[in-house]
Formats: structure tokens, sequence, C-alpha cells
């Protein structure tokens, strides 16, 4: 799940004690009577385990090479503190999977260049520190996607692409839904996380690149995510969306599964809860629109290594048949090149979304994550809110117009990703 860089706080000392107390099994890094790659017990830290993958692949690392792997999951929100308060306790895990890397523990951190290569770890999500290390791989990846009540078009008679036709614009997908709209009732044509990770996947669709930096060292948005901006507004005051999920974050996945909505774009990360709480209706993953351009944005998490022992376990766990079967358990987008795992469930929505993110471009599918994690190992923050949702929010309810809006991102990335710890 795509998110903003946080800056790692001093969180209590009960948080870092619970965090010691579960690593002083002789697992944690700062606690071992062997040489660190040599371990016979690691830790390793994560948050939202879907479907038990992790905790699968540490049993399988312990019967595979005999060293057992305590695991430590914690809540997502929590995560990014309890890591650095382990760090201040000289008692960091083994390995972690991580929302992004701390300055706090970044110069304990295994250079796992070797590892990229080895197994072949998509380039364009890779990045080196200022000393050519490469400390972070990305643990899978996440991709935004649009998702259809395919009983309500059928009901209607509107047609929609399949994966291997020429993606409908963003013109045609609206007039499609008006029509499923008017011949079905139903409530709402689409409706679309109130999130600026999506945001940034709409605005690449109509050709913007992004948040960039300029030649003068500040950060701005192109006349592309204007036009963007300007049809997204129209979207949201047409009533072809409802304008509380913007305004007041209503939760659009609760109204999509209500079934009176035709379309969300949102991503992969919903078809696990779509596959056991939706029953009333028919569903299905179809292709973006493209305005014209054929687009996402990618989210992922990073595994980092903390010891000799965990960039040892990052060797096993990304070797192809480890990863593959992680991937199909925990129904996760590869971040490896030539991994074609086959899910058990939603088969199909889970190819198309490989297909979204090998058919985007590259230059704008991780230019988010990727620009994140530059910034974030040169020691830049940001705050815990997207500079860009709070102005989007402001334009959607006439606060301010669209160069506004515009200007006041671009002012605020630049405060933000130009500043350093």
């Amino acid at each position: 799940m795509p998110g903003v860089m946080k800056k790692a706080v001093t969180a209590g000392i009960a948080l870092a004690a619970v965090l010691s107390m579960s690593a002083c099994g002789g697992s944690g890094n700062g606690d071992s009577n062997k040489s660190s790659d040599d371990k016979k017990e690691i830790t390793l830290t994560f948050s939202d385990d879907q479907n038990n993958a992790y905790k699968t692949m540490a049993e399988k690392y312990t019967k595979d090479k005999g060293v057992k792997v305590n695991i430590m999951e914690v809540p997502y929100s929590d995560l990014s503190t309890k890591i650095a308060n382990a760090a201040k306790a000289n008692d960091l895990p083994d390995v972690a999977r991580v929302p992004q890397v701390n300055p706090v523990w970044t110069d304990q951190l295994e250079d796992l260049s070797d590892i990229a290569q080895k197994h072949d770890a998509m380039k364009d999500f890779l990045v080196k520190d200022s000393d050519g290390k490469m400390t972070t791989i990305a643990s899978d990846l996440t991709s935004v996607g649009l998702m259809i009540n395919t009983t309500l078009f059928d009901k209607a008679g509107v047609s929609y692409p399949k994966p291997a036709d020429k993606p409908w614009t963003w013109d045609e997908f609206i007039e499609a839904i008006t029509k499923v709209q008017d011949a079905t009732g139903a409530k709402y044509g689409m409706v679309m996380d109130a999130s600026t990770h999506r945001e940034r996947s709409f605005m690449y669709q109509f050709g913007s690149k992004g948040v960039q930096q300029q030649k003068d060292k500040t950060w701005k948005l192109d006349s592309q995510a204007k036009t963007a901006l300007e049809f997204l507004k129209k979207i949201d005051n047409d009533k072809t969306m409802p304008k509380s999920i913007w305004a007041s974050n209503e939760d659009p996945s609760a109204l999509f599964k209500s079934g009176q909505v035709a379309a969300y774009y949102s991503g992969n990360w919903q078809i696990a809860d779509f596959i056991n709480s939706i029953s009333a209706f028919q569903w299905k993953t179809v292709p973006m629109p493209a305005q014209p351009t054929v687009a996402t944005n990618v989210g992922t998490n990073y595994m980092v290594a903390l010891s000799p022992a965990g960039k040892k376990f990052l060797d096993w766990y990304y070797s192809k048949d480890n990863y593959t079967q992680f991937c199909e358990k925990g129904s996760y987008l590869p971040a490896l090149n030539g991994i074609t795992p086959h899910y058990a469930q939603r088969n199909e929505d889970m190819q198309l979304y490989q297909d979204i993110i090998k058919n985007a471009p590259a230059e704008t599918r991780s230019h988010q994550v990727v620009t994140q994690l530059q910034l974030a190992i040169k020691g830049a923050v940001l705050p815990k809110d997207d500079p860009m949702k709070q102005e989007t929010v402001k334009y959607l309810s006439g606060e301010e117009d669209a160069d506004a809006a515009l200007k006041n991102m671009g002012d605020l990335f630049t405060k933000y990703y130009n500043s350093e710890q």
C-alpha cells in the first residue's frame, strides 16, 4: 500500500520494551552468541500478512535451512516507530518488510545489490544510496486498477473492454457508466478512493509525468495534471461520483459493495476482500481508461536486511520457487522479473494487474515510490498528509481554482522534498 514518508519519532519506552522482549530470545540483531551470519535464530518483522504468507515462508525457511524464524507482526501504523525504537535499543530484527527506510537505522542496512541482480528484481524499483549500495528490494507490488459491477453492465447492455482490447478513453468510460446508471438506476457511475496514489495514476492517464523536480530545484506538476484535475472536478460535480468521498472521506469500497455503483477505481488489494464480501452481484477487473496514456501507479513495501543472517534469508526468499510460492500464498503481485504465479482465486484479475504494470510507462509507474525512497535515503521528510490531497480537496470544494491548487502543491512539495533531517 502506497504512503508518504514519515519522520521517525521517539515513542514510549513501553513500545520499545515490547519489541525488545519479543526479540530477546536470542533472535534480535543485538543478541547472538554466534557470528552474525551463522545465527540459528533470526527475527522477521512485518505487518499485514495476507493469508499468512510471511508466516508460511518463515516455517519453510526453518525446515529448509534449520534456522528458527521468530515472527514479529505489528500493526502497519506502528511498524516504523517500533523499528526505530528497536534501533535505539540496539535490538533490530534481522530482516523486515517496511513501508519506508528511516535515517535512524539506514546505516545498519546490508547491501542487497548482489541479491537484486541474482534474482532479477525489477530495475525501476531499485535505488542506490550515495555509497552505491542498494539496501532495499521491493517486497511485492500493488497497482491501481478498475473494477466494474458486471451485473449492472450486463443488465444495461453496455459493453466494456477485455484485457487484449484497445483501452477505452476516460470520455468513453464516463459515457458507458452514465448509460449503466440511466438503464439500471444505479446510484453512482463510479467511486474513486480519495487517495493521491490513485489521483497520480489518474493524472498519468491524462499524460502527466507527476510531481517533477525542475532545473531550479523546485518541484511542480505539469499542464496535463491541470487537465486531469479539471476532469476530476467535472465528474465530482455532475453526480458521476459522490462528493462525500473526497469531501468527507466516505468509504468508496463500502459503496461499491452495496451494488449501487457501476465502477470502482482502486487497486488489486481489494480483491481478497471482495472475494469474501461480494455475493449479491458479479464483478471483475477491466482495463483502465487511457486519455490517451496507458498508465498506473504502483505501490510497494521494501524488504531490508539488518544483519548478514537477514540477508541470507532474503537470498532464500527471493529464489524463484520460494518467491513464487509467497506470491501465490498471499495473492501478492511479484516484484521480480520472470515470476509467473498462478493464483488460486481470481487468477484472471491478478494476471491483468501484472499486465497493467508491465504495459505502463516505467517513468511514471514507479515515479512516486522511487522519488520518495530516494528522498528518504537522503533524509528528506514529508508530513503525514500528502500535500496533493489537501489541495485537491480545496479545489474540489471550490476554495481555490486549479492554478492555485497546482501552485500550492508545487510549493509544498518543494518545501518537504528539499528538506533534510
